[in-house]
């Protein structure tokens, strides 16, 4: 490990917002993701004018390797490191903790996330993180990462900063308690314009889940807080100006709030920023009114995901999920040809069995446009506390549920693989370890959506150049831009995906062929070049140079079939 750099005056606010990008494939091939969480921490940062002097990097990869995110981090020097915690970024978290530890102890780590839970970091397996974290943030973030920027230099920060809970010698204790945020106070990053640009967009209209299903995430958080048609209307502004492919619903559902959907469809009216796009969100079929389509008939298109779970009133009622099968088959005559129809199963929940299951996902292929199946996962908020109850045993580093109440662990791993054979059997599979999905009819298109649009997607998280490349690749880098710095190379959606750091923050550069008709940042004898993070006009020169200078050698990588 490299000697640390000088240690920041004592007066620097350095601020580094970390998360594990996380690929989404989905069987249209459209979604492009960023972490949406960090970006809202950084626009929460940003529009406080006494924060004005902080320095704040975004660092969000899409890679395993812990080092990776230490130098970067290195580098930036941070007087305060926040960790965006999902399971997938847990097992990365404790080796870039470790490192940070080792390498400055006086730096102040905290978590926050759905991960960020005492049942999760008291596993054995992250006990070494939870040892090594200053605290944790079980609540929303907004407001406690402006208190902690304010007070974390300070030898009693953890007094005067409410809402964390402090990990020492294996207990916990909590702080005071905070208020609920008001959502409105908190700019969002579309209305700041510091969003990616051309990337998939994010909206949240209400925040929290009226319904309260024992697997979900979602927890007892109640859904009373909505955004208002103005916050709504300048949000949709900004995604119009970043120029979204796409834009997803960050909400429990689009119509299980009839006051944030009432906003958004005045906002909409207003800003008409969704006329072009595709949509995608999930809906509860039983609440589903003719207001909610005739806005939905006003989109470009919509893919609108039903939360199945199981066709099992039994297995529902046992999961606290209300649910009318005989009132959803009758909305879904309603919705057909006006919303393209993503029907969400769960495979090993428990209470449920494999003939329950085999007639839930047969039901859902005569029902659905597309289908996705997921694996059961025991989650913190949801079944991970149930887990004794349920007769629940899983695999702490994926949190995949292996035998529970209904399923035995030889039922579980035989009957997934008969649903990976029988996704297969169907158009545009997406089969991963996880989950998989596909397209119900391959003979036709989904709405909205040309076929050139709908390409099976393959992502691999591997390295895919050798270490001379690699090395070739960061000297042109560094040559084209000073500060910057080539932190890894990923196959990523049919292209390839440079993650890179530089002076203002970490960015991706993604390379694909070229399709006629979509806008990217730039493109080069027909490779398209787009990026993931922030870019000012200063950042966006550098990278037209960092562009030139590696082209030659990143044209050669993309598949050459593709380009035909």
């Amino acid at each position: 490990m490299r000697t640390s750099l000088n240690a920041p005056a004592s007066s620097e606010r350095r601020v580094a917002l970390v998360a594990v990008d996380s690929p989404w494939r989905d069987p249209n091939g459209t979604f492009y993701s960023f972490s949406y969480a960090i970006e809202k921490l950084r626009a929460s940062l940003r529009s406080d004018p006494e924060l004005h002097d902080v320095e704040v990097l975004l660092l969000d990869l899409c890679t395993d390797d812990p080092d990776a995110f230490f130098e970067a981090l290195r580098e930036f020097r941070p007087t305060l490191v926040g960790l965006s915690t999902y399971i997938w970024s847990l097992d990365v978290f404790t080796g870039l903790v470790e490192r940070l530890r080792r390498h400055d102890p006086r730096v102040v780590i905290v978590a926050g996330g759905p991960a960020a839970r005492r049942s999760v970091l008291d596993l054995g397996v992250y006990q070494p993180l939870r040892d090594r974290l200053d605290a944790i943030v079980p609540g929303e973030g907004e407001q406690t990462i402006r208190d902690l920027v304010r007070a974390h230099r300070e030898p009693d920060w953890r007094e005067r900063v409410g809402g964390l809970e402090i990990p020492a010698r294996g207990l916990w204790r909590r702080t005071r308690n905070v208020e609920r945020p008001e959502i409105d106070a908190y700019a969002s990053p579309y209305q700041l314009g510091q969003a990616p640009l051309g990337k998939t967009g994010y909206i949240e209209t209400f925040r929290g889940c009226p319904i309260h299903c024992a697997f979900c995430q979602w927890g007892e958080q109640k859904a009373d807080r909505v955004h208002s048609s103005d916050y709504l209307a300048r949000h949709l502004e900004g995604l119009r100006a970043a120029d979204v492919p796409n834009v997803f619903f960050v909400d429990a559902a689009f119509n299980l709030s009839p006051r944030a959907f009432r906003n958004l469809a005045a906002a909409e009216r207003q800003v008409r920023a969704l006329r072009d796009k595709i949509v995608h969100g999930h809906i509860y079929p039983t609440h589903l009114e003719e207001h909610h389509l005739e806005l939905f008939d006003t989109f470009a298109q919509v893919q609108a995901s039903v939360g199945i779970q199981s066709f099992d009133e039994e297995v529902l009622a046992r999961m606290q999920r209300p649910f009318d099968v005989d009132r959803f088959e009758r909305v879904l005559k309603r919705m057909r040809g006006r919303l393209d129809v993503d029907i969400e199963l769960i495979f090993g929940l428990p209470g449920d069995g494999p003939e329950s299951f085999w007639r839930t996902l047969e039901r859902s292929i005569e029902l659905g446009d597309t289908v996705k199946i997921f694996r059961c996962f025991a989650l913190p908020d949801a079944l991970l506390e149930r887990a004794d109850t349920l007769q629940i045993q899983f695999d702490p580093r994926s949190f995949r549920i292996t035998s529970c109440e209904g399923w035995d662990a030889e039922q579980m791993q035989r009957e997934w693989e008969r649903v990976v054979a029988r996704a297969s059997q169907f158009a545009r599979p997406i089969l991963n370890d996880d989950w998989v999905g596909f397209v119900v009819d391959g003979s036709r298109t989904l709405r909205g959506i040309p076929a050139e649009r709908t390409p099976e997607v393959t992502i691999s998280r591997a390295p895919v150049i050798d270490v001379g490349t690699r090395r070739a690749l960061g000297a042109r880098i560094g040559a084209a831009a000073s500060g910057w710095n080539l932190v890894g190379v990923m196959e990523e959606r049919g292209g390839l995906a440079l993650e890179l750091t530089t002076p203002a923050g970490a960015i991706t550069l993604h390379a694909e062929p070229l399709v006629e008709g979509r806008r990217y940042f730039a493109a080069r004898d027909r490779i398209a070049y787009s990026h993931r993070g922030a870019v000012d006009r200063t950042l966006a020169r550098e990278l037209l140079s960092v562009i030139d200078g590696v082209h030659a050698d990143v044209a050669p990588l993309v598949a050459r079939d593709a380009l035909e």
